[in-house]
C-alpha cells in the first residue's frame, strides 16, 4: 500500500498522514465508539494527569477487545497493510483505546510500557475536526531519534518549554497536522508530540502496533509522564 517514498518519510521523520482514508466508512466507526462507551460505561476509566494539565479524560482501554467491529478494523485491512509496510510481519496490536478529551496535552512521547529501540507505530482516528493553528495534532519531525542529540535535548527541554526555552506549547516548532473526520495519522510512539486544548471535548481512538522483535520493557519508562 505504501510508495517507498512514504516508508521514507516515516522512518526518517516518524510520522505521516492519511486524508480520508476512511471518509466513507466514518460514521459507522463512530456509531461503534460511541455504542461501546454507553453500553460498557463502567469499564471508563478517569484520567486526571500533568500532561494533560491535570484536565479530565475519559479512557476506554483495549476498546479493541470490546468490540469485533474494530477488532477487525485494528487488525484487517488498510491499517494492517500500513503496519506490515512499516514493521513488517509478524506485527502485534500491543494496545488500544477509545478517549473522550476535555483537555489538550504538553509535549511528551507515548513511549511508556515500550522499550526506546521498539520499532512501532502507533495510529490515531479524531472523531471531530482538528483545526490549524487551533486544536490540531503536533509533532516533532525526527524526534523519535531518540539516540541523537536533538532528541535527548527534546527529553530535558520541551516538557516545559515556557520554563526552559521562553515558548509555548504552540510556539515550539513542529509539523501542525489537521485533520478531518475519516482522516488517519500515524507516527512512532517515540516522537514528541502534542495537542493545543481550545475548549473542546474531542473523540479520539487509538491502536498501538510492534514488531516481531518486541520484548517488554525490564524498567517501565517514566517519558509519558
Amino acid at each position: 500500500m505504501l510508495t517507498q517514498q512514504q516508508k521514507n518519510r516515516f522512518d526518517l521523520l516518524g510520522y505521516l498522514a492519511f486524508p480520508g482514508l476512511f471518509a466513507s466508512e466514518i460514521g459507522s466507526i463512530r456509531a461503534e465508539f460511541d455504542r461501546v462507551f454507553r453500553e460498557q460505561a463502567e469499564q471508563v476509566m478517569p484520567w486526571d494527569h500533568v500532561v494533560h494539565h491535570n484536565r479530565p479524560r475519559q479512557i476506554m482501554p483495549m476498546i479493541t477487545d470490546k468490540s469485533e467491529v474494530l477488532h477487525a478494523l485494528a487488525l484487517e485491512g488498510k491499517l494492517a497493510e500500513i503496519v506490515r509496510d512499516l514493521v513488517g510481519e509478524p506485527f502485534r496490536l500491543l494496545g488500544s483505546d477509545g478517549n473522550i478529551y476535555d483537555c489538550g496535552t504538553r509535549w511528551h512521547t507515548d513511549i511508556t510500557g515500550l522499550p526506546y529501540n521498539c520499532r512501532n507505530v502507533k495510529i490515531i482516528f479524531y472523531f471531530d475536526a482538528m483545526r490549524a493553528g487551533e486544536d490540531a495534532f503536533r509533532i516533532i519531525p525526527g524526534s523519535h531519534h531518540h539516540t541523537d542529540r536533538f532528541a535527548k535535548g527534546l527529553k530535558k527541554m520541551v516538557k516545559t518549554p515556557e520554563e526552559n526555552l521562553g515558548l509555548s506549547i504552540t510556539e515550539v516548532p513542529c509539523a501542525e497536522i489537521p485533520t478531518l473526520p475519516g482522516d488517519v495519522v500515524v507516527f512512532d510512539a517515540r516522537a514528541w508530540h502534542a495537542v493545543p486544548y481550545c475548549g473542546n471535548r474531542r473523540h479520539m481512538m487509538s491502536f498501538l502496533y510492534v514488531d516481531k522483535d518486541y520484548q517488554g520493557p525490564a524498567v517501565p519508562s517514566d517519558d509519558y509522564r
